[in-house]
């Protein structure tokens, strides 16, 4: 099985417009015309009770969206899938640790060298996680186990952290694409 990671750096004008959502979608309308053959206008959408999108008439293509600063990717595979990508920036990482991972893993993070990269590397597991079950936040991301399903970290681009989770180990290829809204 394979999942292709579409992937994207945004313009400042996108950022600043807050285009994220759209570029996004642009991916998506991309990797189905691209993979497919498919329009993503032609095709019906639904969302699941945790608000999990997917192609109605289309069951067995997944996809899933994340963007985080100005990288924007679109997950398309076989499978369900979650992908999450996140800028590491500065907060109060000791305040959303307690919320997010168990106490034993919060000293060992607080504690790691770096602690901005070891806590988003938690942030995009437990993301891709839940965006994979479709839980969403409903989810109690302390008790998310990451010994079940699969898992890879990829590279987008120096100071960003990207996970994909799915059931099973699938190959994954990333395609990077220059992809705009606004001028």
């Amino acid at each position: 099985m394979k999942a292709v990671i579409y992937c994207t750096e945004m313009t400042e004008t996108d950022q600043k417009q807050n285009m994220h959502h759209m570029i996004g979608e642009r991916l998506l309308e991309e990797g189905l015309k691209e993979l497919y053959g498919l329009e993503l206008e032609m095709e019906p959408r639904s969302r699941e009770a945790h608000g999990k999108p997917f192609l109605t008439l289309q069951p067995k293509i997944h996809y899933n969206i994340s963007h985080s600063g100005k990288y924007a990717v679109c997950a398309i595979g076989s499978r369900e899938l979650g992908i999450d990508v996140q800028e590491e920036k500065e907060a109060d990482f000791a305040r959303i640790l307690r919320r997010m991972v168990p106490l034993e893993l919060q000293e060992e993070i607080l504690n790691s060298g770096n602690v901005k990269e070891a806590f988003y590397s938690q942030w995009v597991l437990r993301e891709a996680y839940i965006k994979w079950t479709g839980e969403g936040l409903s989810r109690d991301m302390r008790k998310i186990n990451l010994e079940e399903g699969w898992y890879q970290k990829f590279f987008v681009g120096e100071g960003y952290q990207a996970a994909i989770y799915a059931a099973l180990p699938m190959e994954i290829e990333i395609r990077r694409r220059s992809v705009r809204i606004l001028e």
